[in-house]
């Protein structure tokens, strides 16, 4: 039995509706790609954020601590370079696997993001080091609570920029980011910038203001 097509201003009951519905190609909607590269900026910035206040705590306490650092504490500046050159290779990695990817060059792009793999772990390596090297610890004084402090906390952020660029670098290698579809590239690479201004805030505490 055939059945008459709805007419204008006739309201489709529920079933009828899902159908028509089902039925229309638009109605599909595409994940919005800007979500992941908002989202990743906000976490960058929240760990930035998260690395001034401990900043603020470092400079309150050095204003109320008359030694500063204790007396026996050595600050090789040697170690600060070298750390900071490790980040500015990882943030040159993100970004430029971020153009590798706008051109299509999916093997640049992954050279770029174990660049960028490769780097945050030899910067949580070395900053290992240098902790493990150090004569004094969180509970000989304030300046320890808060050396290791900021330090695990930046290291903890460069681990997640290990996960961001790790993630990244399966998508590339799966042809899932391409230059139509490069928001987890953009993500990468805005994350890494994060991860780095992190790392220079530490910088400044513990190498420069001491």
């Amino acid at each position: 039995m055939a059945t008459a097509a709805p007419q204008r201003g006739t309201q489709l009951s529920g079933p009828q509706m899902a159908g028509t519905q089902m039925a229309l190609p638009s109605g599909e909607r595409q994940p919005d790609a800007s979500v992941t590269v908002y989202g990743v900026i906000v976490l960058g910035i929240a760990a930035v954020v998260v690395l001034g206040a401990l900043m603020g705590a470092w400079l309150a306490l050095r204003s109320g601590t008359k030694v500063w650092p204790p007396q026996g504490v050595r600050v090789e500046n040697y170690f600060g370079t070298t750390l900071s050159i490790t980040m500015l290779l990882s943030l040159a990695g993100g970004w430029w696997a971020l153009y590798g990817t706008s051109r299509g060059e999916r093997g640049q792009a992954s050279v770029a993001l174990l660049l960028t793999i490769f780097m945050d772990l030899a910067f949580i390596n070395l900053l290992t080091y240098v902790m493990r090297g150090a004569h004094f610890g969180p509970s000989t004084s304030a300046y320890g609570v808060m050396y290791y402090a900021v330090n695990v906390a930046v290291m903890a952020v460069a681990a997640s920029g290990v996960l961001v660029a790790g993630v990244a670098l399966a998508r590339v290698l799966g042809g899932q980011v391409t230059a139509r579809q490069p928001a987890l590239a953009w993500s990468a690479a805005w994350y890494g910038t994060g991860v780095v201004v992190a790392w220079f805030v530490v910088y400044t505490m513990t190498y420069v203001v001491k």
